[in-house]
Formats: structure tokens, C-alpha cells, sequence
């Protein structure tokens, strides 16, 4: 079983600890419909990452087989600093390359959030899975061994969940060296000073280096979200908008030069210049709908009350054969599209 299903039960704890506290401080940081569609969209990620993880991790080992160029010992502490700055400057450069095309937008899920609150941390792309290990093939060829990439991937992936809350300030010094709460606010703020900053996922030094860092403005609240709002509650065209949108850019696209264009270059680019997009107002409302019964029902229902689950689905797909596996992503994908649906 994944690794990072054992701490499930541990972000869920810390969600429902942030909630009881921001509500004894008195601040809203949650919306029901919000942080239900990042649980299912979560869900969905984590089920797909179930069925694609052992073939990222075979080809990451056939890779370190043919090509490393330096064969490490595990005991040795060198090669766990050198894996750690592997990584984290993998994630510093995976993140941008998901955001800056059309084709590889598929961080916009994560991003689509209007909140930001430790739920945000699980609303993961679930087509990103596709081609995010090509990022960490260099590992493979520094000669990092399987194990240690693994266990170094889990401890960046557990470390990003706490930096997605609004209830830690600024810690001074830490803001400068690390991911914090407060810079990586920034990361998911469409304020002009916070697009295309801050994608370090452990360490900001990266982004100090590469002119891509910007502090927290203290009279400039971030405000969260996209400039083309997702509007919508549904996880699965939540994945597929980036792409719907793609295709019917490309049928409207005369010539293929042009329409290899519209995958390739940055997301706006258009065959006739136009003038620049103007991005949302900072004081546009947030998309809200009503809470339907249907929804309420369906939030409330206990994860462990039935094996179709959510939670069940994803503990039990990485034990289960590839059909099942596939049978449980289209179970959670069903499920996270009728609560999107039922409003």
C-alpha cells in the first residue's frame, strides 16, 4: 500500500482541527462545497496515483540500472543530502512546468480553490500522474537508489500539506529559507504580485535564486483562485476543463503549426495578437451555490459505512488487481461527479 495513504487519517485529523480552531478564533477559512469538492478531488489523485505509482517506480529503477553515473551507499549521509536537494529542486521546477503551457496546466485544479485551508493540500491534479516523474528522472541518473527516492518523495509530499492554511502568520527568518504558510499563500494568490511566484515545495532558496520569490504584502491580502474561475464543484471537469477548452482551441485553429501552438506556448496564446487578459477584480465574489439536502447527506455519510466509499476505495485499490483498480477510479470519479452535479 502507498505510503501516503497511512497518513490520510492524519490530514483529515489536522482538517477538522483547523476548522474547530479558526472557528473558536472567529475566522471563516472553510465553505462546505469547497472543501468537500478537494476531499473528492484528492480521493480521485490518490486512486489514480495508486495505479500508476509501480510503473513510475520500474521505469525510475530501469533508469538508475542503465544510465547512473555514481553508485551510492544508502547508510551514507551524502546521498540523502543530495537526494534532498534533488527533490526539492525537481518540485521547485516540476510545479512551473505544470502551470506555464496549455498542454501541462494541470496544476489549475489545485489552484482553482477560492479558499486555502489544509483541505487545498489534497486537491491534486489526477492527470498529472501521467507525466510528473519525468521530473525526477535526473534522480535517477545522479544514481539516488529507489528506497531513498521514495522515502524523500513522501517527506516532501507530507511537508507541502501544513503550508496550505491561512492561520499560521509570518515566522520571520523561516519565511526566507523554507515553504512556509505565508509564502506559498502567495503561490495560490491571482494578486499581480503573487502570479507565477514561490514554487518551492520544502525549500524556498530556489525561488530566491531564480528571482521567482515574493513575500506576503501585509497591506494586500492574497485573494485566492484562478483568473479564469473553474465555477463549478465538479472534480472530474475540474480535470478535464484544460483539455475540453484545448480541443476546441485546436478545431477552431486554422493549421497545424498554429495548432501545435495553442499545446505548446503559454495558456492566452491566440494565431491573431490581442491585447492582454485582464485578470479577475480582487473584489469579485467568490462562486457559491446553495447546499442542496442531497450534498449534506452525502458529506455526512461516514467513510467506513460502506465499501464503495471514497476512503475504502482508495485502501483497498493498491492490493487489488489493474481492472479493479480502474473500476474503483471510476467509482470515486462517479461519486465525486454526482455531489459536483447535485446543486
Amino acid at each position: 500500500m502507498s505510503p501516503i495513504l497511512y497518513a490520510i487519517p492524519f490530514f483529515l485529523a489536522c482538517i477538522a482541527a483547523e476548522l474547530l480552531i479558526s472557528k473558536m478564533m472567529g475566522r471563516q477559512v472553510y465553505r462546505f462545497h469547497d472543501a468537500v469538492t478537494s476531499l473528492n478531488v484528492g480521493f480521485m489523485s490518490e486512486t489514480v496515483r495508486s495505479m500508476l505509482k509501480l510503473a513510475s517506480i520500474v521505469v525510475y529503477a530501469l533508469v538508475l540500472d542503465q544510465v547512473a553515473v555514481i553508485t551510492w551507499d544508502v547508510k551514507h549521509p551524502a546521498v540523502w543530502v543530495v537526494a534532498f536537494s534533488c527533490m526539492t529542486f525537481s518540485t521547485t521546477g516540476r510545479t512551473p512546468a505544470g502551470m506555464k503551457s496549455t498542454c501541462c496546466g494541470l496544476r489549475m485544479i489545485h489552484h482553482s480553490s477560492e479558499d486555502f485551508n489544509l483541505s487545498t493540500a489534497l486537491r491534486q491534479s489526477s492527470t498529472n500522474q501521467v507525466f510528473y516523474w519525468i521530473f525526477y528522472l535526473p534522480m535517477a541518473i545522479v544514481g539516488i537508489p529507489v528506497s531513498v527516492f521514495v522515502v524523500t518523495a513522501l517527506i516532501s509530499m507530507v511537508y507541502q500539506f501544513w503550508s496550505h492554511t491561512r492561520l499560521v502568520p509570518k515566522l520571520g527568518w523561516v519565511d526566507r529559507m523554507f515553504v512556509t504558510p505565508s509564502n506559498h499563500r502567495c503561490h495560490h494568490g491571482r494578486n499581480p504580485y503573487c502570479i507565477d511566484k514561490n514554487y518551492g515545495g520544502i525549500l524556498i532558496i530556489w525561488d530566491r535564486l531564480f528571482g521567482t520569490y515574493t513575500e506576503e504584502l501585509d497591506h494586500e491580502p492574497v485573494v485566492y483562485g484562478t483568473l479564469t474561475p473553474l465555477q463549478s464543484w465538479n472534480p472530474v471537469w475540474g480535470n478535464l476543463k484544460n483539455y475540453v477548452v484545448l480541443w476546441r482551441d485546436m478545431c477552431a485553429t486554422p493549421g497545424w503549426t498554429h495548432k501545435l501552438m495553442l499545446v505548446f506556448a503559454p495558456p492566452g496564446w491566440t494565431v491573431v495578437e490581442q491585447p492582454a487578459l485582464q485578470g479577475r477584480a480582487m473584489d469579485a465574489p467568490s462562486f457559491e451555490t446553495p447546499i442542496t439536502p442531497g450534498q449534506t447527506c452525502m458529506a455526512r455519510s461516514p467513510p467506513s459505512s460502506s465499501s464503495p466509499s471514497p476512503l475504502n476505495c482508495c485502501y483497498q485499490a493498491p492490493a487489488s488487481s489493474w481492472p479493479v483498480r480502474a473500476g474503483f477510479a471510476a467509482l470515486i470519479a462517479a461519486n465525486a461527479g454526482v455531489f459536483g452535479l447535485v446543486v
